[in-house]
């Protein structure tokens, strides 16, 4: 019939048979391009019989579209190759990607490890999913909060929130304090972060907070919220890091910074006039210090120099004796060789030194008024002596035998 002839050949150009197509119109006085004809849709251009899409269809259009450009029925195979090529191509080329100098890449074929990529710059691996990439930032250092979680408000003031459940422990004196700290921490082994552990920074945290809970459980309270905490930072993360290694967690722990070590709110009050009170008693001990510092020296001082004193004092004694032991032994064997003479000498050195010390006058026999010299005093005055007439109504002259005496010592 004449609705039935669609008209599918290559003789007629579309233009045409669209026209033609649209001022035909069916036995019920319907156009034929309606859809609701009585034997259901009508066959729309580009597709055959069965309403599928007709390929040889499609490719004339195009053709007639691009000026023909693209080949005939006969270049259907070649046009399927080269773009089966050019999908090739893109998928291969696919397999190129880059690595910054702080990132890892992982490469993975068919899911299964097979390298780890450390070097940067540009690399190759085949595309997906023969194998894939995972790129680490080994360098990035990150942070883990334990104790506290650190709030931002609107007017963009940070808060902070203590966590309880986190942060009270336990002391080595059965006491409670309060401890927030950071734990920083970078990826060292990429192959290791991925595929050891499913859930890396939850099981930091954990090990993180069971080392703090190890470490505090051995220090006295005063130790730790004192002088201790550089030796818990220092002592909290070599056994952080230990337990790690154990898991092969691929993970290195750069430090451990506490934030935060007081009692707990309960009890603050008390323990900080127990801090004021140990702080007093550290200042008086202090003082004890300075001033048994301060005297000591001194006293030692005084003691060594007493000391030398006495040494002194027996060095010169033990001299001098040790002198007069010689000069007497000298002297007995000089008397031995000359008795008189030795005897002599030691009246005359004997009478000398008795003399010095006494007033001694020297006065004349023969006269009446004889003068008399002072000698004490003339040697007191370092002058000439002189004769003073000694009064008449003076002492009588000695008598003979005194001055005999005298003369002639016995």
């Amino acid at each position: 019939m004449s609705w039935q002839d669609e008209g599918g050949n290559g003789d007629k150009d579309s233009g045409d048979r669209a026209g033609d197509r649209k001022g035909r119109r069916n036995p019920w006085g319907q156009p034929e391009n309606r859809p609701n004809s009585p034997w259901g849709q009508q066959n729309r251009p580009g597709q055959d019989n069965n309403g599928q899409p007709d390929l040889d269809e499609i490719l004339r259009r195009a053709r007639e579209n691009f000026g023909g450009m693209i080949p005939g029925n006969g270049g259907t195979a070649k046009l399927v190759g080269f773009g089966v090529l050019a999908v090739t191509a893109l998928w291969l080329l696919s397999g190129f990607y880059f690595i910054q100098p702080n990132e890892h890449g992982v490469v993975l074929t068919f899911g299964q490890y097979t390298r780890t990529e450390e070097m940067p710059g540009l690399k190759y691996r085949f595309p997906r999913p023969i194998q894939s990439t995972t790129i680490v930032p080994v360098t990035a250092e990150r942070r883990i909060q334990i104790g506290f979680h650190d709030n931002m408000s609107q007017i963009r003031t940070q808060t902070s929130q203590n966590v309880s459940d986190e942060s009270l422990m336990l002391t080595g004196d059965e006491n409670i304090v309060d401890i927030d700290f950071v734990v920083l921490w970078r990826i060292g082994s990429a192959k290791d972060y991925l595929f050891s552990i499913r859930d890396t920074e939850n099981t930091i945290k954990l090990v993180a907070e069971s080392a703090m809970r190890e470490i505090i459980g051995r220090t006295k309270i005063q130790s730790a919220l004192t002088e201790a905490r550089g030796q818990i930072q220092d002592d909290t993360r070599k056994l952080m890091q230990t337990i790690l290694d154990e898991y092969k967690a691929g993970v290195i722990i750069n430090n451990v910074q506490l934030q935060k070590v007081d009692p707990p709110a309960e009890v603050v009050d008390a323990f900080n006039e127990v801090q004021r009170a140990r702080q007093e008693k550290e200042r008086l001990r202090n003082e004890a210090e300075a001033y048994r510092n301060d005297i000591l020296p001194r006293a030692h001082g005084e003691a060594e120099k007493l000391r030398q004193q006495a040494d002194a004092y027996k060095q010169e004694v033990v001299s001098r004796s040790k002198g007069d032991a010689d000069r007497f032994n000298d002297i007995y064997a000089a008397y031995r060789n000359g008795k008189t003479v030795t005897a002599e000498r030691m009246y005359l050195e004997t009478v000398e030194q008795i003399l010095q010390n006494s007033k001694v006058i020297v006065m004349g026999s023969d006269k009446g008024v004889l003068p008399y010299m002072s000698l004490d005093k003339l040697q007191r005055q370092g002058t000439s002596p002189a004769l003073t007439p000694a009064p008449s109504s003076g002492p009588a002259a000695p008598s003979d035998a005194l001055q005999q005496e005298v003369r002639n010592p016995r």
